[in-house]
Parts: C-alpha cells; structure tokens; sequence
C-alpha cells in the first residue's frame, strides 16, 4: 500500500491519478474514430450490443469497447434509435453515439423491416406507414407481368395472382421519393439473391418448380420457428404432397379468413376456400405469406423422417407423431 505524508507530494499524486484516468478514457473514447466513411443501417428492434458488433463487422471500428464503455458512462444503450446513418471517416465514438441517440438519421433516407411470414397486405400497410403511397397503390403495383423481364422465374406464377411470398423479407433503405414499384423491385431483388443458383438447382431435380417451393417455404413460415422444425415439417408436407393426402394446415384456413390470432372453430375449418387444405388436396393456389431464408431452405431441403403427423403445443414446441393414433394421443395431451 503506498503511503505519502507529505501533502504536497499527495496533491501531486492525486493529480497523476486523475490525468492517467482522463487520459485512458481521452484514449478510449475521444481517440477512437470512424475509420471510413459509409452507412450504417440500425434494424427496429436492434440492441446496442447488436449495433456495436454491426460497427465493427462493417470496419467502421476496430473494437467494440470505446462504445460499450461510452453508452455505460452516458446511460445510452437503450437509448439507441433505429434508422439509416452516414458516418463519416474522423468521427469520434461521442459524436456518433450522440447521433444515435437522437436519431439524427440521413434525412432522404428510412429504413422499413418487413418481418417473415407478413403477408403482402401487411407489407403495403408498411410501407405506406412510411408515406410512400398507399397500401392499394402497393398491392395494384405487385403485379407479376411488371416485372418477368427482370426476374424471369417469375412467369411460373400463374395468371391473376399477386406477388405474395417473393417480397423477401429483411430490413430496408428506402427514400422519401421512392414508389411503391421501387420497394416491390428491391423486395424482389433480395428474393433473387436469396434463391441462389444451387438452391433453385437443388429444387429442379426435387420436380419442384420455384412456386411451388415458394407456396411450401410459406406455409412452413406460417407454421413452425425453428430451422430444424421447419426443415421436419416440410419433409411432413412434401411427403403427404407427394402421396396425394391432404396437407390439413390451420395457417392455410387462417390466410383464407384473415384470422391469424383467434382460435380456429369447426365452423372455420370447414370454410369453402381452396386455401383450406383442410378440404382441399394438395398445394393451396398461391403462398400465404412471405417466408424468409430459412424457411425457403426447409421447402428446398426437407428433412426425411417417418413422422406424418406434427401439432404445435401451446407452450410453443412441435410435437411429432408417426401415425393417426399417435397423433390423436398428442392431440389429447397437447391440446385439451
């Protein structure tokens, strides 16, 4: 333990003590800068610690503890707001987490999330929350036949339907100028990039088409959470497809009525629609929601079991039987 008697001598000390620690936080913080100019998209939902590691897997920074430590000193963590942000090369970590915190976005440019599984109506309503057009602007502009010369696996979508379940859902730069048809193209345009070469090759020699896949990967998106769930249930689906059975999927009635949350009746179960797959073999005749990556590659990709059956319990986990009996037994369990 260091003891100093002489005042003048601890006055000396306590003033070395304070400069080292200023001077290790100058350092930490005040000398840590943006290392290149760029922009820097925070998703709705994004943590801080999120939004840390996103800096520096985009090379912004060289660490993430000059912003740990700042957000600790400012109680700003969660004051984080989400949007698109210019950082520019030189910036200091207090002047980009002061923008942060007040939301100083680049002022032509929003960002939207589209979760997976929104339907298209849910996308327009979105969307036009941004003030770009109208939900029915944005349904009238996804129209296939607009844009098949870009995207030709297009054509496979059958006459009169909309473009429900190829808006790829993700997080999005948009501008205040922009259209509906422009959110439609980079919506399609991640699609594209998704769907990449090997899986739409993987899909060809399964005799799938790419709608057909598509229909699948929504129904899965709609139905289960986990990737292994997912890729499970598809095997489950693709199987009954395959031997002409019905798929009897509730997400399928539930599209058909808009009734996504309720319990479903008997009197639901039994609705006259070719979405209730329920009364109706085979592939609904069009996809029911826009799935995302892992549910895209669960449809291209099942997974081979002897399950038949599958029940999502109310606590959340996909129960698997072999046969009606099984099933009937779980449904018993499950879902008194």
């Amino acid at each position: 333990m260091i003891q100093i008697t002489n005042p003048r001598r601890l006055v000396i000390f306590l003033l070395v003590v304070v400069l080292i620690i200023f001077g290790s936080a100058w350092l930490l913080v005040g000398g840590h800068k943006i290392l290149h100019s760029g922009d820097l998209v925070i998703a709705e939902g994004s943590s801080a610690k999120q939004t840390w590691q996103q800096l520096k897997d985009k090379n912004f920074t060289a660490s993430t503890l000059p912003w740990r430590y700042y957000a600790w000193r400012q109680a700003a963590a969660d004051k984080i707001k989400a949007g698109s942000y210019h950082l520019a090369k030189g910036e200091s970590v207090p002047d980009v987490m002061n923008r942060f915190v007040a939301g100083d976005t680049n002022p032509d440019e929003l960002t939207v999330t589209y979760p997976e599984g929104f339907t298209i109506q849910q996308i327009a309503d979105r969307t036009a929350a941004k003030n770009i057009g109208t939900p029915e602007e944005f349904i009238a502009a996804a129209s296939p036949p607009l844009y098949i010369d870009q995207y030709p696996y297009l054509v496979d979508i059958p006459a009169g339907r909309d473009l429900e379940g190829y808006l790829f859902p993700d997080t999005y730069k948009i501008f205040v100028d922009d259209t509906p048809p422009d959110i439609i193209k980079r919506l399609l345009a991640n699609f594209d990039n998704k769907l990449t070469p090997e899986l739409r090759t993987q899909a060809a020699s399964s005799g799938r088409t790419v709608d057909q896949i598509v229909i699948l990967a929504s129904i899965i998106e709609r139905e289960v959470t986990s990737p292994e769930d997912m890729a499970t249930v598809s095997g489950i689906l693709w199987k009954r497809f395959d031997n002409s059975a019905g798929l009897d999927v509730d997400a399928t009635v539930r599209y058909a009525l808009k009734k996504w949350n309720d319990p479903l009746t008997y009197q639901d179960l039994q609705t006259d629609s070719p979405y209730n797959t329920r009364k109706y073999r085979g592939l609904p005749p069009g996809p029911i929601s826009n799935p995302g990556l892992q549910a895209l590659v669960a449809a291209v990709q099942p997974k081979t079991t002897d399950y038949y059956y599958y029940l999502s319990a109310p606590e959340g986990q996909t129960v698997f039987s072999k046969t009606n009996d099984e099933h009937n037994a779980n449904k018993a369990k499950y879902l008194k």
